[in-house]
């Protein structure tokens, strides 16, 4: 496995690791050779056939990812992202509900989110690494967050705060409300305010809007309808989805402030129509 990482064969590196088991890769991922490491990195996804025997491996990676080396910290941190999203993925058919496998403990599911929540809330870290943590605590904790959400939406980093609304589930739970209505109304950064919105606002198009609306408020309502027509949401389709999901509570809403908002985004709106003697280019 080292050897074939030395090469520079990291698919031959995962397999050799693979073979050899979770537990030598366990054992590979503290190990003082960077090559070791970096070929255990690999090949902890595919440890084993078994999703609860890979994910026994997250603390190991938890505790690589933590490290100075940007080479694996960052590699550590999509390796246990994989193995996490997969736990709960296995064998099930579309739509089913969640659930572990049968060898797997409820108990030690939690203890590895929390181990993988802590990570993410290290401000010291990389912010690519911190996101991977986050989304891996995400993902062992089916319907919620897996971190304290009013926690990381108070992160000093936007991109953070960002990340940590798009693993918000869809529908928003309704504990869940009120503290995207506070970020909306209050983040400093219009981005992450219109990133809320929108995925409060969401819900508008299945559900009744007054939950939403009555959570929003005047202040939220007001800073949806800013940022809006301050442009935040940028040119690129993603950006334009953002906007159109945040429009849906001005919508709803039905206010003339709120029309005049909507309006202004219009495709078209604000474009000169050319006069009689104008020239068309």
């Amino acid at each position: 496995m080292r050897m074939a990482m030395e090469r520079g064969d990291v698919e031959e590196a995962a397999r050799q690791g693979g073979l050899a088991g979770p537990a030598v890769i366990e054992r590979a991922l503290a190990a003082p050779d960077r090559a070791a490491r970096l070929a255990a990195v690999a090949a902890a996804p595919t440890a084993s056939r078994s999703p609860a025997a890979r994910a026994e491996l997250l603390p190991a990676l938890a505790r690589a990812a933590a490290g100075p080396d940007r080479r694996i910290a960052l590699p550590a941190a999509h390796a246990a992202r994989e193995i996490a999203r997969e736990l709960y993925g296995h064998a099930r058919p579309a739509g089913a509900a969640a659930e572990l496998p049968d060898d797997v403990a409820p108990e030690d599911v939690a203890a590895w989110r929390a181990t993988w929540a802590q990570l993410a809330a290290r401000t010291e870290l990389r912010i690519e690494v911190r996101v991977a943590a986050l989304d891996t605590a995400a993902a062992l904790d089916p319907g919620g967050v897996g971190i304290a959400l009013g926690a990381a939406l108070a992160d000093p980093d936007p991109a953070y705060r960002r990340a940590a609304i798009a693993v918000v589930p869809m529908p928003v739970p309704p504990a869940m409300r009120a503290v995207l209505a506070a970020t909306v109304a209050g983040d400093l950064d219009p981005a992450v305010a219109l990133e809320a919105a929108a995925v409060l606002c969401a819900d508008i198009a299945v559900d009744p809007p007054r939950p939403v609306l009555d959570a929003l408020g005047t202040a939220g309502l007001v800073r949806i309808r800013a940022v809006i027509g301050g442009g935040s949401g940028g040119s690129g389709s993603g950006e334009r989805a953002t906007v159109a999901g945040a429009a849906r509570c001005l919508a709803a809403d039905g206010s003339a402030e709120s029309a005049a908002a909507l309006e202004a985004i219009r495709p078209g709106a604000g474009r000169p129509k050319p006069g009689r003697g104008g020239r068309r280019r």
